[in-house]
């Protein structure tokens, strides 16, 4: 009935990964060159985290269309488990009252 489902990795998502990954060493490289009167100006530092900020809220509204998909797919399946339960419920209605019959006769 409870089926767990893999989440299957695409291209886009490695992508995005290794887009925010190496986003996030260059803010630490370019953090830590900046604490000690490295090279890079505050504008590229502010830059580079705005990026990657773009790239975090880039992955998290993915992730939540897939959250909604399966939500949806999920709501469609205990639609589908409720009826068969009627169904199940119905069958056994009328087994009881058949077995009520044999007895009273």
């Amino acid at each position: 009935m409870f089926q767990e489902r893999k989440k299957k990795i695409s291209v886009f998502d490695i992508i995005i990964n290794i887009i925010i990954i190496l986003l996030a060493i260059l803010v630490i490289y370019w953090f830590i060159k900046l604490i000690f009167g490295g090279s890079p100006g505050l504008d590229e530092f502010n830059f580079a985290i705005i990026i990657l900020l773009g790239g975090f809220l880039i992955k998290l509204y993915r992730e939540m269309g897939e959250v909604k998909v399966s939500i949806k797919h999920s709501f469609i399946n205990i639609k589908e488990d409720i009826s068969l339960l009627k169904t199940d419920m119905n069958s056994i209605k009328g087994d009881i009252n058949l077995i009520k019959k044999k007895l009273k006769v």
